[in-house]
């Protein structure tokens, strides 16, 4: 088959591939001012999936995601070239007349090594390196005109007898692109590239290896495969773009492949589905020129421009975009999507464009609906009515013109009413009207009067019931069945139940009506009259929500970093971070937009954003991402002792003592495009701290020995997805170091030689002190036997005193069995008389009368015998000598007591019971207690003073 027949069966079954939607991938522009100004960007090098290396104008420039930093060459001149070793750990580079490499040196920053200064003046011979290989243990360094092989230290020199435009190695075969096509290394001999000569006097601008195939990109003439035998045209859908814009650079990863150019920017296409997307300042670079791109990990594409910066194109993020600065429609509010119809509200006016379309590389295809210029707050699609709420009123929407409805002016949204199908309200600025549906044209019916405040954000209970949030006010209103007029209305301060002045909104989920706040989502609990929490999409935590709304199966939330979808049938939810500076919210007016079960709008600042649900990513790819950035001494001033590396080449450093606080940088590098990670962090084995946001742990004071320090990143559901770590060690202080302990060893030494001398002037001195001893001893014994006398004295007085004691207590126990035998004696007499009043009512007859009046007769001797006169006596004499004259000093101090009285008082010192004291007073129960509360009366004690406490203390 000849190659023209070759082409034309390609074409002919060349897949067409339809493009539907296609919106534009975000762009992140670098300027180069955050590098060092270097204009020109000539090659692109990602290193695993941490780390970026740029061949720039003024050096080599590295990128780790959050920070820069730039490395000049000696010569400073530009770094045309970057090569990573594999074998030798380190970046090789390649300028002017000049080439070296870097590898990290002691505290993790990169140290150039000039390799060309070993060539002894003869580095003018290699000129512009524009390229550099490594195979196996063999170096080339590809400049204008010549390939210099670097191996054990020696240069060979190989002219290519001709101007190497490009070049390229495959598996171990380096490739030469010049005017004349392509040639090989063999040895140390350059050879034509057998079955090539169809690119003779093309201006070949790469060489990229493609499985087990190279493919040879042209300026003008498109791309060509070479399967090693042949070379022949390699079609992949943008031939156009490649022939027309002069082609400068191009890259190569999986199935993706890019092409940049001088004149229009740079172009991707899918080998296998051939769909095709275009990048230029349209779509939002910084330059049209592009002069080295490169895929990084993550899929992503890097554009290296001619005097613009550097961009960074998120092929793989799930966030596409409509247009972008200069070429704005307007800062976007809201969207709707009817008929394969995309209306766009802005503050410019209303918008509409083919949803279905691809705007790769242009301006949308957008066109302004007439009569509707200015603010749009809201498009509603009510029945088949489309509404459009402006800033100068409520509009119906007929494709490509708008209609004015009634005198209303500032209306922010419409809602159909729930209580009547043929009712819309409409939110305004000042309060709410209600629209009725005639035939198949709207009129005015009424404002509803009641309601006065500015209804931006409404939602319907039931067909009478309403919420309007205001801020930190929500109001409740009830209508009447015609829907005029408020009969009922109910206000809730959300700063008391809340504690906030802005930010709430209210929404219908499920016919539950939801308030949105920076402090979670909430909803009204009649029965208790306050405000609940509820999580309608299982986060677990509450955090601020901007809008919230069902679609389908799915419920959707709106944070000013991130969409949250729950799905409901499932179960699952997932949160998507924004991760692109360019999806700045409007601020009080955040609002989604479902298009699609897997398509959301997202109007913001910089216009509109199209989310499409991702496929999920292996957890996996994120092991290496976390890593530890920079370690510094914070006292007593702030010295930097690691950077993180692209080899996370990590010494131990040594840390003295007085430099013994560090602080510890790490992070996700934002290459991930993950957000929302959590940390943990530990030194030394301990228990791991709790979940945190921040990306900074210091420690102070740290006592000297080996410390390594632990932190892990966690996905917001606790899955840990990498970890680092780092070692150091804190240095005894001076006093605590190994010459110190020598010194202190000596010092030592010289103590037990002044001891021993010390020890013998001791005993000399001793010999004359015995003398003067003995005679303190003797004074000393005197002095303890005087001691001693007076002890024994004191002991005696104290046995005395014992003894006393004894009598006392024995003299106490004798009166207690007294009083004891005493009691017992009237109880028994008592119990007699008794019996004889029993006898004496029994006796009756002649003989009665002689029998009751000698029973009589031993009563009263019963009587006489209770009294006890004698003995009551003995017990009062006892009991003063007992208690310490106790009944002495009552009489002293109460004179006025009965005998009974003074007995009473003795009887309750000694804490005899009402039940003992009665028969000793030969009275009843009752007459005791009369005679305590004489007794209370005389002594002058109030209700809550005890009596016995009062006798005690007497």
């Amino acid at each position: 088959m000849n190659l023209k027949s070759y082409i034309l069966l390609l074409l002919l079954f060349f897949p067409i591939v339809s493009f539907a939607g296609d919106w534009n991938d975000y762009i992140i522009n670098y300027s180069k001012s955050l590098y060092g100004n270097g204009s020109q960007t000539w090659q692109i090098k990602p290193f695993n999936n941490r780390w970026m290396f740029f061949g720039n104008q003024n050096g080599l420039v590295q990128f780790s995601g959050s920070s820069w930093g730039l490395y000049p060459l000696h010569n400073g001149t530009c770094v045309r070239s970057i090569c990573f070793s594999q074998n030798g750990q380190r970046i090789y580079v390649g300028g002017i007349n000049e080439f070296g490499y870097f590898a990290p040196g002691k505290n993790g920053k990169l140290v150039y090594t000039c390799i060309s200064d070993l060539m002894h003046g003869k580095q003018n011979l290699v000129g512009n390196i524009w390229n550099i290989f490594e195979n196996e243990n063999e170096l080339y360094v590809v400049g204008d005109g010549m390939v210099l092989k670097y191996a054990g230290g020696k240069f060979t020199y190989i002219n290519a007898k001709a101007k190497i435009d490009c070049s390229g190695i495959s598996n171990g075969v380096l490739y030469l692109g010049t005017i004349h096509g392509i040639y090989i290394l063999a040895g140390n001999s350059v050879l034509p590239l057998q079955g090539a000569s169809v690119l003779q006097n093309k201006r070949i601008r790469c060489i990229l290896p493609y499985g087990d195939k190279i493919l040879i990109v042209t300026a003008f003439d498109g791309v060509y495969c070479y399967n090693g035998e042949q070379v022949y045209p390699f079609i992949t859908g943008m031939e156009s773009f490649l022939k027309k814009n002069e082609i400068f650079c191009a890259a190569i990863s999986g199935k993706e492949f890019a092409a940049g150019s001088i004149r229009n920017g740079i172009a991707t296409v899918d080998l296998q589905t051939h769909r095709i997307k275009y990048f230029n300042e349209m779509s939002g670079m910084q330059n049209n020129t592009v002069l080295s791109a490169a895929f990084d990990t993550q899929g992503n594409l890097w554009a290296g421009l001619d005097s613009g910066g550097i961009d960074y194109i998120l092929l793989n993020s799930p966030f596409t975009n409509l247009y972008s600065y200069p070429h704005s429609y307007g800062t976007g509010y809201t969207a709707l999507l009817s008929d394969n119809l995309l209306y766009l509200g802005t503050n410019r006016g209303l918008f509409s464009m083919p949803f279905n379309t691809n705007i790769n590389g242009k301006l949308p295809d957008m066109t302004a609906i007439k009569g509707a210029g200015g603010q749009v707050w809201g498009l509603n699609k009510i029945g088949d009515d489309l509404f459009c709420s402006h800033d100068r009123g409520i509009f119906l929407l007929h494709k490509t013109s708008v209609q004015r409805i009634g005198y209303i002016t500032g209306a922010w949204n419409c809602q159909l009413s729930l209580g009547d199908p043929n009712k819309t309200l409409v939110g305004v600025y000042d309060g709410m009207f209600v629209l009725e549906r005639k035939g198949s044209s709207w009129r005015v019916l009424a404002k509803i009067s009641g309601i006065n405040e500015s209804c931006r954000w409404f939602a319907q209970e039931n067909g009478q019931t309403l919420w309007v949030s205001n801020g930190s006010k929500l109001s409740c209103y009830t209508l009447d069945k015609q829907l005029i007029r408020v009969v009922k209305t109910q206000s809730l301060d959300l700063h008391h139940f809340l504690q906030i002045n802005k930010g709430s909104k209210v929404f219908r989920i499920d016919g539950r009506i939801v308030i949105t706040t920076p402090k979670g989502e909430f909803y009204y609990n009649r029965r208790h009259k306050q405000l609940s929490y509820i999580d309608l999409i299982k986060k677990n935590k509450k955090e601020n929500i901007s809008a919230i709304t069902k679609f389908r199966n799915s419920t959707i939330s709106l944070s000013p970093d991130k969409i949250s979808i729950y799905d409901t049938s499932s179960k699952k939810g997932t949160n998507y971070f924004f991760g692109t500076p360019s999806i700045q919210l409007v601020s009080d007016a955040e609002t989604i937009i479902p298009v699609s079960e897997s398509s959301i709008i997202i109007p913001n600042d910089n216009g509109f954003a199209l989310f499409n649900s991702p496929q999920r990513k292996d957890i996996s790819n994120y092991k290496q991402m976390l890593h530890i950035r920079n370690v510094y001494i914070t006292y007593p001033k702030e010295a930097l002792i690691y950077t993180d590396n692209f080899l996370s080449k990590k010494d131990i450093p040594e840390i003295s003592y007085n430099h013994n606080s560090v602080r510890f940088e790490y992070g996700i590098t934002p290459f991930a495009n993950i957000q929302g990670v959590v940390h943990q962090y530990r030194l030394n084995q301990e228990e791991w701290s709790g979940y945190t946001y921040s990306k900074i742990k210091e420690y102070s004071n740290l006592h000297e020995g080996n410390y390594t320090f632990e932190v892990r990143a966690s996905l917001p559901n606790g899955t840990v997805i990498s970890c680092d770590s780092f070692s150091f060690q804190i240095l005894p202080p001076w006093y605590r170091t190994s010459w110190a302990y020598a010194i202190y060893l000596l010092l030592f030494v010289l103590l037990l030689r002044y001891i021993y001398v010390w020890d013998d002037t001791r005993v000399k001195r001793k010999k004359q002190q015995v003398i003067k001893e003995k005679d303190h001893q003797i004074r000393v014994m005197e002095k303890e036997y005087e001691e001693e006398k007076a002890e024994k004295q004191r002991q005696i007085i104290q046995l005395e005193k014992d003894k006393l004691e004894y009598e006392l207590k024995h003299k106490s126990q004798e009166m207690a069995n007294l009083m004891i035998n005493f009691v017992r004696k009237n109880e028994i007499l008592t119990e007699i008389r008794s019996d004889l009043f029993k006898a004496l009512s029994t006796l009756k007859g002649e003989n009665a009368k002689e029998s009751k009046q000698m029973l009589i007769l031993v009563r009263n001797k019963i009587e006489s015998n209770i009294q006890g006169d004698e003995v009551l006596k003995k017990i009062e004499d006892q009991f003063d000598v007992v208690h310490n004259n106790f009944m002495k000093r009552l009489r002293e101090t109460h004179p006025d007591l009965s005998n009974n009285e003074r007995m009473m008082c003795a009887y309750l010192k000694m804490n005899l019971s009402t039940k003992d004291i009665a028969p000793l007073l030969n009275i009843s129960i009752r007459g005791v207690e009369t005679i305590r509360y004489r007794l209370r009366k005389k002594f002058g004690l109030e209700r809550e003073d005890s009596l016995t406490e009062y006798l005690n203390n007497l």
